[in-house]
């Protein structure tokens, strides 16, 4: 059975856009290939920083014939008494391209129809390949992306060859003015070619003799170990950080590492860095892997250059002159910097501008000490621990205004706590200045201390007040200040501090709004934030796994900000409850009385009669008892196992008496006690949300 290549060659990709680029195509072209009846024995990729590559093997040579039946008129319409076809039948015949004397007459649920059986024969797998594989690559998304050239298609960087081979077939095809065919090309320096492909399957054989690694696991695995060999030749092991290592992996088509070493004075001396900058310069300015020796950093660092050994002492050299340039600017920025204590900073904080409707940073850490006052009180910190939060907030965003930071952004909160700690502040401040900035990303570390998750939300807090609170809210794709991940940031530590200090989203929201006082551009902040916020924490809690219809019913029960630690409470106590045997019996009392119940009267309360009613009644009055004590403690799923009880006095109330009675007397009284089952349910969540089978 065929095999499909498909290798299209671009400018280099950045790095960041190579292994989910790779991941996509694998599953775009096994999609496409199924659902065009070419169903492939396996897809293999490749991904580099120059190409994306598939190798799709087991194909079929064509399409299977596939068998097609169309429902057409109504039987007695279709033929006449005698059994004539009508021009109905004749019609519908033409139309499906069948003759008339094939139409069969079937009966459905509906009545009977007759039906039109159309075999369609399968296309040769050559032809359907040349509209399948322009329609994968232009469905390849990026986070950036560019057009050239006057073309239409947009694309990561420029498309400068593609290959498409079925087996020793050219697929062809035109993109972007590059027509396909069977010439690849390999490393740019060590063997550019063209190199000629005369079947799919040579593809990983001839890329590797032109010096090109296509398989990125494999070279990511031999970028680790080149690494390691140089690090041990230093006598030291590499700080191989996995998210380094990924992007050395799709800078390179051939890595080839080298050691090299700078002056020991910038590890301890005169000159001596803290760590954290020395790895910064190393790590994130220069993609060099850090090398250490008994826990500590020592004068070397490993790179890798993509291509070979020729030249490498060159390469070496360079690459030191570079990081010794780099390293000397760090110490004397590092120099100037303590000529003063991080206090004095803090002060200069009035001359940067947090945004221009939002005032100045200094405005902003006032803020933030006040918001972290407020938070010691809520979270019942002692008063020691209350003004070593405050402390921290006052320096936090101090390090912003040093030489250091300015040069090494990355170093924000990391270089404050450094200076902090060389100031004799407590342990505790200078921990939560360095992790107030957690998480920075989605996956990242949260703050491990106390101070430093509060210190966290306050800052989060305060600038999704401040920036909805003005009506800057993200659209679409569209959100430049990032607030959608500031506060999946907030959520995710609220979350993860739920034991050790309970704090309502709404009432931290609020009181952030609060620190911004009365202004006339907040008007509506309240709405805004509140719509954000629930959209945020809908998207939250389908991220961590809840069903979209339980999350609806969990978070109908807040009229405004949701309580994000109570909602998530109730989704889970109510996922679960879906799996209990009582949940069929709980959802059958709240779904009869919801169905018929008058929403949209109001129902005065009013004596009840007869056996049936007051049946309801009292098992409405212990249910709310019960529930009166369950949800103060947020024992949601005992509370909903509880209302399962209502299902008897429910059907019995159905099975006795007409709730809609004529009587519109009786029908309000019986309505008002069926609105009473449908509250006590609504106090947990509102179940009309879930969608639930028949056979559940």
């Amino acid at each position: 059975m065929p095999s499909l290549l498909l290798e299209v060659g671009t400018e280099e990709l950045p790095a960041r856009f190579v292994e989910p680029a790779r991941r996509q195509l694998e599953r775009l072209l096994q999609a496409e290939l199924v659902r065009e009846r070419l169903v492939p024995a396996s897809v293999r990729t490749w991904a580099t920083p120059r190409r994306l590559a598939a190798l799709a093997t087991g194909l079929p040579d064509r399409q299977p014939d596939t068998v097609r039946e169309v429902r057409g008129p109504a039987a007695p319409a279709a033929f006449d008494p005698e059994g004539r076809p009508t021009a109905a039948a004749v019609g519908f015949a033409r139309s499906q391209g069948v003759p008339v004397e094939s139409l069969e007459r079937r009966s459905t649920p509906a009545g009977e129809y007759v039906f039109a059986r159309r075999v369609e024969p399968g296309r040769d797998a050559l032809d359907v390949l040349q509209e399948v594989l322009p329609r994968v690559v232009a469905s390849l998304s990026f986070p950036k992306t560019m057009r050239w050239a006057g073309y239409d298609l947009r694309f990561a960087r420029p498309i400068r060859w593609v290959v498409a081979l079925l087996d020793d077939q050219v697929v062809p095809f035109e993109l972007a003015g590059v027509r396909s065919g069977r010439r690849t090309y390999g490393h740019r320096q060590l063997s550019p070619g063209p190199h000629e492909l005369r079947h799919a399957v040579e593809y990983e054989e001839v890329t590797r003799k032109a010096f090109v690694l296509a398989d990125r696991e494999a070279r990511r695995a031999e970028v680790v170990l080149q690494v390691q060999r140089c690090a041990q030749e230093a006598g030291g092991e590499p700080d191989l950080a996995p998210d380094l290592v990924d992007e050395v992996t799709d800078l390179v088509e051939w890595p080839t590492a080298f050691l090299g070493r700078f002056d020991a004075r910038f590890v301890a001396g005169e000159d001596g860095l803290p760590e954290p900058v020395l790895v910064t310069v190393m790590r994130h300015h220069q993609r060099y892997f850090p090398v250490r020796s008994s826990g500590g950093l020592i004068n070397a660092f490993v790179g890798v250059r993509n291509g070979d050994h020729e030249g490498l002492d060159a390469v070496r050299e360079g690459n030191e002159w570079v990081l010794r340039a780099r390293l000397v600017d760090a110490a004397f920025f590092y120099r100037e910097d303590r000529k003063h204590p991080l206090e004095h900073w803090a002060e200069r904080l009035a001359s940067v501008t947090f945004h221009e409707k939002l005032g100045s940073m200094r405005e902003k850490v006032d803020r933030l000490v006040r918001l972290c006052r407020w938070l010691a009180q809520h979270a019942r910190l002692d008063p020691v621990w209350a003004d070593s939060l405050a402390r921290a907030a006052r320096l936090c965003k101090a390090d912003l205004v040093t030489h250091m930071v300015g040069e090494f952004p990355e170093l924000q909160g990391t270089v404050g706590a450094i200076y902090a700690r060389m100031d004799g502040e407590s342990q505790e401040v200078c921990e939560a200045i360095e992790q107030h900035y957690r998480p920075r990303g989605a996956g990242d570390e949260l703050p491990g201390s106390p101070l430093g998750a509060l210190l966290a939300l306050a800052d989060r807090a305060d600038t999704l007040a401040g920036f909805l609170g003005v009506g800057i809210v993200p659209t679409g794709s569209a959100d430049p200040y990032g607030l959608r991940r500031t506060a999946s940031g907030l959520l995710d530590i609220l979350h993860d501090r739920r034991q050790a200090f309970s704090l309502g989203l709404a009432a931290l929201v609020q009181e952030a709004l609060a620190g911004y006082g009365d202004r006339p551009e907040f008007a509506g902040a309240r709405e805004r934030v509140a719509d954000f916020l629930r959209d945020r924490v809908r998207a939250w809690m389908l991220e961590h796994g809840f069903a979209h219809d339980v999350v609806e019913a969990a978070l109908a029960v807040y009229p405004g900000v949701p309580d994000f630690l109570d909602a998530v409470a109730r989704a889970d106590a109510l996922q679960e409850f879906r799996t209990r045997p009582e949940f069929a019996a709980a959802y059958e009392a709240f779904d009869r009385a919801y169905r018929i119940w008058d929403k949209h009267t109001a129902h005065p309360p009013s004596p009840l009669e007869g056996a049936a009613e007051h049946a309801l009644g009292q098992a409405v009055r212990a249910s709310r008892q019960e529930l009166d004590v369950l949800l103060q403690v947020r024992a949601y799923l005992e509370a909903l196992r509880r209302l399962a009880a209502l299902q008897g006095p429910v059907g019995r109330l159905f099975d006795e008496v007409l709730v809609n009675d004529p009587d519109p007397q009786v029908r309000a009284r019986r309505h008002g006690l069926l609105g009473q089952v449908v509250g006590l349910f609504w106090r947990v969540a509102h179940l009309e949300h879930l969608v639930v089978s028949r056979e559940s």
